[in-house]
């Protein structure tokens, strides 16, 4: 500021000098243009830089003599000084001019442009040694600009006067800054023998007041004192929040610098302390440092944006807060060291400790563009607790399952501007303890928003990931954002099965997903291809679909199989797999066709479907060469010996429909054939949410069934088809039981509710008979009740294969049992019950009634007649004419009560038990035979196994009788 005013003054001297000269010396017609380039060398001489007047330059002696000259410019000598005016005009006192001495009454300068790279020594200097020219003028400046370094005062009108050449001076006026206008007022008083004076000076605007009160010295431009801000409005003055402010500080300044101490700063209820600093030499820069117990930022965060605008010099900041309060959580320690220039902000070091413990590195730069302000850095953040992290952020996404997204540890860039949010994350990058790497961009700039990922992730869990609640296909969480995802996964669990190095690239844009590209390396040892496309909304529809899926052992598909008795089946599963499927959009329905080739099987399926499938229409055929084979590979023992060789092929005509909360599955014009198994089948099955419905009618040919193996400990299911309810109806005109014709025209009625199946109608055709029976079983309580009728039904031949067994005839009967446990063998076990038989014109197994009257009359020796008398006894069969046998069951051990057997060669009483659960039999046999006479009866015991027992008769009755009629004297 000296080099302004001594090169403003002394420029302003010389030209009254040659004023006074010209008036005295020269007419007043005289041209003084024509002396331009002497004035010119002459101020160039005076002042050491270029001067130019480029303007008009005249001088008046009347009324009051004046000087104007325009277009006045001083040049740049080096030291950053350099000046314009459009016009100087200097009013002179007419009789100090007439006795030769100049006296300068006043000074206007009109749009004076004064620049300085900085502040040369100090103003002071001059002001120490005023020149008697200037003593009691009057200075003013018309809409003048000065600029200080990269500090600009515009629009600046003011008045400086003087009592005296050594003060005291009073300057006000206004200036813009900043583009807000300042009034200002500042009083310096006279000197005192030490060069010291008063300085008071006050700075206003938009309702906030500076004020400056201190000790100034002329020598060497310094001032200590106390300087005091108080407003209503912070954001009037700067980009911050609409609070009341209050700012103290004791300052000291000497030549270009100046500092605050003491510095006690109240915003709103927020009190910050601390120190600043200005320097304002070539490199002009304030720093400020302050320090909060606490801090509210909610009010700091609409008007941060304003803070990038360039200010009128660099600032540096460094705030400490050790409590912060930003949307209802609490920043711990927080930490900031920026400076604020050139239109950016250098963010040199910010840590904060978040919610959640999460401890927050950032350091780069916030700059401004068309958009608003836009940060470049990098960010470093160890989140332990993410949940409370998000919870703070209100960014916990519903979707996600309790187990994800607990804890994060992400390095990398980070790029944000209004509307744009771009994340970069650097190898070293855990969530939840999985490394990953890749950006994330969200947009919110456009008239939807998007997001943008592509990432890798060494592991993904999409049941743990997916385990919230899901958007529905018709939310408009799914239609008001964008999505792109290009994913790499090494890891991906899918169920029983892990899916290693996943690939995929897909779009969800208006409602639209379409996946451009879907790739598994290795999936059960296959390798899967996939793309499609479609739209969601309130009518989700498909428009296209590709799949390939391959591998060379199909061994590997076996956790897919929802049937854990394949997996003891596995070493069947041999040779590779085949799987291709597409769907094209034909107008407004859908193509499908679809191929399955594994395990010498082939299934084939073709079909159309409405544009949201809705409903679908299509065959199926699947064809395998033989079918116990595929069956065993499919976890059923070798079924060859009841299902008989053959080939294996189905073909299903079926439709399904969407219903309110699942589908509808019909099936029509089906037929199944298997080995020995011919059947048609047709019915309906329905999913609706929780409830699952099925009703079928099966017609077969021939229905074979695997044997029942009663004393098979496995396990019985803890329920059968849970959560199913179902009415079968089931007409065979054969039924084999463990590959033997067991019964014709058989008519059954099956129901299953609550995991418990019940036949509620059982009817067929046995030897011209009929049997007839109900069931039910209860796998959750563990029991099992059968009832049974058997009318006029015709054995032809031994019935259980037993030592004693019914070996034919015309049989009736009723049965009534009950049983408990949770497998055959236990079930057995607690067999209970009761029931009757009848039979006539049959053959009984086990002893030979017949032969036994015969023995007893024979007219042969006693020890023969004794043999042939044991032998009848111990083997053989008995023709009857009538067998009654009542029952009855505990723990399953069958008590006969008066069974009686009737035949032509006598009867015979059968009295025992019989052990179910062990094979064992102990029964009494009475027999009475007939003859020409009266024949003794014969008791015979039966003890062991079923198949072969101990007998032990006694014959000692038999052989008395013998030896009497052997003693008799013939007749």
């Amino acid at each position: 500021m000296r080099l302004i005013l001594r090169s403003t003054l002394w420029l302003l001297a010389f030209l009254a000098a040659a004023a006074v000269l010209a008036a005295w010396l020269v007419p007043r017609h005289l041209d003084w243009t024509e002396y331009r380039a002497e004035l010119q060398r002459l101020g160039e001489a005076r002042l050491g830089r270029e001067v130019r007047i480029d303007g008009a330059f005249a001088l008046e002696m009347l009324p009051q003599p004046r000087l104007t000259a325009r277009g006045v410019s001083i040049g740049d000598a080096g030291d950053g000084f350099s000046g314009s005016a459009q016009e100087i005009r200097l009013g002179l006192a007419l009789a100090p001019l007439l006795s030769g001495r100049v006296v300068v009454t006043d000074l206007t300068l009109v749009s004076p442009r004064l620049t300085l790279a900085g502040l040369p020594a100090p103003l002071w200097e001059v002001a120490g040694r005023p020149t008697p020219l200037f003593a009691r003028a009057e200075v003013r400046l018309e809409n003048g600009e000065v600029t200080v370094g990269a500090m600009r005062l515009a629009g600046v009108n003011a008045r400086l006067t003087s009592v005296a050449a050594g003060g005291p001076y009073v300057a006000e006026g206004r200036f813009d800054f900043a583009s807000r206008p300042v009034d200002f007022s500042v009083g310096l008083g006279q000197p005192g023998f030490d060069g010291a004076a008063t300085l008071e000076a006050t700075l206003a605007t938009r309702g906030a007041r500076l004020a400056a009160t201190g000790i100034a010295w002329h020598g060497g431009f310094a001032f200590s004192g106390t300087i005091r801000a108080e407003g209503t409005d912070l954001s009037a003055l700067l980009p911050g929040p609409a609070l009341p402010f209050q700012a103290e500080a004791r300052v000291s300044a000497e030549g270009g610098a100046a500092t605050a101490d003491q510095l006690d700063l109240r915003i709103g209820e927020s009190r910050l302390t601390g120190a600043a600093s200005l320097r304002l030499d070539t490199a002009p820069r304030l720093d400020v440092a302050l320090a909060a117990v606490r801090l509210d930022l909610n009010p700091w965060v609409r008007p941060a944006r304003g803070l990038i605008a360039a200010p009128p010099l660099p600032i540096g900041l460094d705030l400490s807060v050790e409590a912060a309060s930003l949307f209802g959580g609490t920043l711990r320690t927080l930490r900031v060291a920026a400076v604020v220039a050139d239109g950016q902000i250098a963010v040199n070091e910010a840590t904060a400790l978040l919610p959640g413990g999460a401890e927050l590195k950032v350091g780069g730069s916030v700059s401004s563009n068309e958009k608003g302000p836009r940060f470049d850095g990098l960010a470093d953040l160890d989140a332990p607790d993410l949940r409370e992290l998000l919870a703070w952020l209100d960014a916990t996404p519903g979707w996600a399952g309790p187990a994800v997204l607990r804890a994060l540890r992400l390095s990398g860039s980070m790029v944000a501007e209004p509307g744009h949010l771009r994340v970069e994350a650097a190898d070293g990058t855990t969530l939840d303890g999985t490394s990953l790497a890749g950006t994330l961009t969200l947009r919110t700039d456009a008239a939807r928003p998007s997001l943008t990922a592509d990432l890798r992730i060494d592991r993904l869990d999409p049941q743990l990931w997916l385990a919230g609640r899901l958007p529905t296909p018709d939310s408009q969480a799914l239609t008001a954002l964008d999505l792109a995802l290009r994913l790499e996964i090494g890891v991906l669990p899918i169920g029983n099965l892990t899916a290693r190095d996943v690939a995929l690239d897909g779009t969800l844009e208006a409602g639209r997903a379409t996946i451009r590209r879907l790739a598994i390396g290795d999936i059960a040892g296959g390798r899967l291809a996939a793309s499609g496309a479609g739209s969601l909304g309130a009518q989700p529809r498909l428009t296209a679909l590709d799949l390939s899926f391959a591998g060379t052992d199909v061994a590997g598909l076996v956790p897919i199989v929802p049937w854990h008795v394949v997996a003891a089946a596995r070493p069947m599963w041999l040779g590779g797999y085949t799987l291709r499927a597409n769907a094209r959009a034909e107008g407004e329905a859908l193509a499908i066709t679809a191929l399955v080739e594994a395990m010498d099987a082939r299934l084939e399926a073709t079909g159309t479907a409405d544009a949201d499938l809705g409903r679908v229409n299509g065959r199926v055929a699947l064809r395998h060469p033989g079918a116990p084979r595929l069956l065993q590979a499919l976890g059923l023992a070798d079924p060859a010996g009841w299902l008989g060789e053959g080939s294996l092929t189905l073909v299903a005509e079926a439709s399904t429909q969407r219903t309110g909360g699942g589908r509808r599955v019909a099936v029509r014009a089906s037929e199944l054939g298997m080995g020995a198994l011919r059947a048609q089948f047709s019915g309906e099955v329905a999913i609706d949410g929780d409830a699952r419905r099925a009703a079928l009618t099966i017609e077969a040919e021939t229905l074979p069934l695997p044997g029942i193996d009663l004393s098979d400990p496995s396990l019985l299911p803890q329920a059968i088809l849970p959560g199913w309810t179902a009415a079968v109806v089931l007409r065979a005109g054969a039924l084999q039981l463990g590959g033997a014709p067991a019964l014709s025209r058989v008519d059954a009625a099956v129901e299953l509710a609550d995991g418990v199946v019940s036949m509620s109608r059982f009817s067929g055709a046995l030897g011209g008979g009929t049997i007839q029976g109900t069931l039910r079983l209860d796998p959750v309580d563990g029991v099992l009740v059968a009832e049974t009728t058997v009318v006029d039904a015709v054995l032809a031949g031994p019935l259980f294969g037993l030592a004693y067994d019914l070996g034919g005839g015309q049989v009736s009967g009723e049965a009534r049992l009950q049983a408990i446990g949770r497998s055959p063998l236990t079930m057995l076990a607690s067999l209970s019950g009761e029931g009757r038989l009848t039979a006539s014109e049959g053959v009984f197994v086990g002893f030979d009634l017949g032969q036994v009257a015969h023995a007893l009359q024979a007219p042969v020796p006693v020890a023969e007649g004794l043999a042939a008398l044991r032998t009848a006894l111990m083997e053989g069969a008995t023709e009857f004419d009538r067998l009654e046998a009542r029952f009855t069951v505990n723990d399953g051990v069958v008590s006969l009560g008066q069974s009686q057997l009737a035949s032509p060669a006598g009867t015979a009483q059968i009295l025992g038990e019989i052990d179910l659960r062990g094979g064992t039999l102990d029964l009494g046999i009475t027999f009475a035979p007939l003859g020409a006479e009266p024949l003794p009866r014969i008791a015979l015991r039966a003890a062991g196994t079923w198949q072969a027992p101990l007998r032990v008769a006694e014959t000692a009755g038999a052989a008395r009788f013998l030896a009497e009629r052997a003693a008799q004297p013939r007749r």
